[in-house]
């Protein structure tokens, strides 16, 4: 009876040990995502206010290059023309370009957090 008692003591702080290790891994897991939340919120607020300022400020050069431009040749209307124009390339290029370039950046960036992860669970 002795033996069954120790081997049910045993099983119980098995399980015990068990699940302290699954509520362990578990607070581990909020505090990890919680943290890559966090970062990537703020990564996300940095890139819109970069981005407002950003626009704003070639908002406002365009601005005055089409007025300049405009003065330069004599009409307003062409200023804003050849300025909307000289854009025109710019518009093309990242139209093609920035898709596939981010799409590549973010599979590379989930591929890499995958393999740091499975590094991290083999030691």
């Amino acid at each position: 009876m002795s033996s069954e008692t120790n081997e049910k003591s045993h099983i119980e702080r098995l399980m015990e040990l068990t699940m302290n290790h699954v509520e362990t891994r578990l607070e581990y897991f909020t505090l990890v995502s919680t943290e890559k939340m966090s970062d990537f919120a703020a990564s996300m607020a940095r890139l819109l206010a970069a981005a407002l300022f950003g626009g704003m400020m070639f908002f406002f050069f365009s601005m005055g290059f089409a007025y300049w431009l405009g003065d330069k040749i004599g009409s307003r209307g062409g200023g804003f023309a050849v300025t909307g124009l000289i854009f025109l390339p710019a518009l093309i290029a990242s139209w093609s370009l920035v898709k596939p370039i981010v799409r590549a950046k973010i599979i590379e960036s989930v591929l890499e957090q995958q393999d740091n992860a499975d590094t991290q669970e083999r030691h």
